[in-house]
């Protein structure tokens, strides 16, 4: 497989990542250079990569034989020219392999992690599904965010990262690798101690450096706990999130017992609504008792969400969106510019002001600057950046809370995608929990609403607080500490962290939104 001048000296790797190559016999150990032996299955791929970058990406994602073929002669004779010797030079020549992998990782892995048929791809879908299904009801909170149970909790979970600063913390990890199910090394056997110190894996497995199942629901918990995507392997964001040090953490912990002891007042009220931005989730509290949960989607580093305290007093039912001029100026105008058709097919209507008669678009000069100063408006429907509903709730940054047409990006962990107001995906449940039942809007009657397709302002029978609140560190009821990215840089003691997005996410992100 690998040319007859290497006959005997290397097996076929084999088909698990991170597998040693033995070889077969004692003689062939006395015959064939002794680095051989300690390439592993995952350094013969690194190198093919280098083929990849001579002869192009094989089609379907895959390599063929004759790419295999050149893949060993190549990987052989690269680590023959880093050590200069051919023969007895098994320390130099292992270093010449690790150096190989270190140079072609990051494009490899690209190739690696593209899924090579869409039933594998949905497999491994079901997979990371499946996985945060299992683990992550033991992380959700069953109690209000700001709460004297939520208070004590925290409390605990400073007292445990006190004592894990005390005791000089956990090991970092190497920066650039990416590590999947079946691979070995001491890489593994560091990320292990750090999740055993933290309480996602069991005591006494911090020895083992495989990555398999156990290893792989501990990194699960890890991610969950840490506001990452369950991803089903080690990827930048963890390794990110692993090499904050511990005496970070405690910072981080300490300086939200503050924010939220600062917030407690909130609790007066017998109903109120709270987003926690950095969290990407809204809580709907009743009587002290929490009565619903959603996901949310928060604004941009660029365009942050205000921390912001204010009142609900009204819901609307397709609403027209009036877009705001930073909107138009940096996101609808260049976007007509580039495509003359968007204006039409998103339904929008443009003016001079808001008073005046809409223009014909045909007629305006999408070029001239003067363009800037005009008002744009968007009619009501699904296609309306507002979606189908709006929670109107008056303040001086005229940021309010609404549905979505893009709901795919509820799926996403990081979900600072908006313009500064909050998308929410149980946007008719918590219309139906703000209206109450008493004036007879029940869930079934605002989906029934929805249904009918007409535009309807209902005010509220009393107004609900809601307080958009920033809280990058919390505990669920044992004490377990939940920690998510700082995305505003409020956090003194981190940086800014505005990870990066896939790039279907990232396109719509990019859609003219609120």
């Amino acid at each position: 497989m690998y040319g007859r001048s290497f006959a005997g000296r290397l097996r076929r790797p084999p088909q698990d990542d991170g597998e040693l190559s033995e070889p077969r016999t004692a003689s062939a150990v006395a015959r064939a250079p002794g680095f051989v032996h300690f390439l592993t299955h995952q350094d013969l791929n690194l190198c093919r990569a280098k083929v990849i970058l001579q002869h192009g990406t094989p089609k379907r994602g895959t390599l063929s034989e004759d790419d295999r073929h050149r893949a060993g002669k190549t990987a052989l004779r690269a680590a023959f020219r880093r050590t200069g010797t051919r023969h007895g030079c098994d320390c130099g020549a292992v270093a010449g392999a690790r150096r190989l992998r270190t140079r072609f990782q990051s494009l490899f892995e690209l190739h690696r992690q593209r899924p090579r048929h869409p039933e594998e791809k949905a497999r491994r879908e079901q997979v990371r599904t499946d996985l945060y299904d299992l683990l992550s009801p033991a992380y959700r909170l069953d109690v209000p965010l700001v709460s004297e149970a939520s208070i004590a909790a925290l409390e605990i979970a400073i007292q445990r990262y006190q004592e894990i600063a005390a005791s000089g913390g956990w090991p970092l990890a190497p920066q650039k690798v990416t590590l999947r199910p079946g691979d070995r090394g001491s890489e593994i056997v560091a990320i292990r101690q750090h999740l055993v110190i933290e309480g996602d894996l069991p005591a006494g497995s911090h020895r083992n450096a495989t990555f398999d199942r156990e290893f792989l629901e501990g990194i699960s918990r890890y991610q969950i706990r840490n506001g990452l995507r369950v991803s089903g392997f080690v990827d930048q964001r963890t390794l990110a999130a692993l090499n904050v040090p511990a005496q970070e953490r405690l910072v981080q912990l300490e300086t939200n017992l503050k924010r939220l002891r600062g917030l407690m007042s909130i609790n007066k009220a017998p109903r109120y609504v709270l987003v926690n931005v950095p969290a990407y989730f809204a809580q709907a509290v009743e009587g002290g008792a929490l009565a619903l949960e959603s996901n949310v989607i928060t604004g941009k580093p660029a365009r942050a969400t205000p921390q912001v305290s204010a009142k609900i007093v009204e819901v609307n039912f397709y609403p027209t969106w009036s877009v705001p001029e930073i909107v138009a100026q940096q996101d609808l105008i260049p976007k007509i510019r580039k495509d003359p058709d968007y204006f039409t097919a998103e339904h929008f209507t443009v003016m001079t002001d808001w008073k005046s008669p809409p223009l014909d678009p045909t007629t305006v000069d999408w070029e001239s600057p003067q363009v800037a100063r005009y008002k744009f408006r968007q009619d009501p429907g699904p296609h309306n950046a507002l979606g189908l509903v709006r929670i109107n709730m008056p303040n001086k940054h005229s940021v309010y809370m609404h549905d979505t047409p893009l709901k795919q990006l509820f799926s996403q962990s990081a979900r600072a995608f908006s313009s500064g107001c909050v998308r929410v995906q149980k946007v008719l449940e918590l219309v139906a929990w703000l209206l109450g039942e008493q004036s007879g809007w029940t869930l079934a009657k605002v989906e029934e609403q929805i249904a009918s397709g007409n535009k309807l302002d209902v005010k509220l029978p009393q107004p609900v607080p809601v307080h958009f609140v920033y809280l990058t560190a919390f505990a669920s009821g044992n004490g377990v500490a939940q920690f998510r990215p700082d995305i505003y840089g409020r956090d003194a003691t981190f940086g800014a962290p505005d990870d990066p997005q896939d790039a279907v996410v990232a396109q719509q992100a990019r859609a003219v939104t609120p």
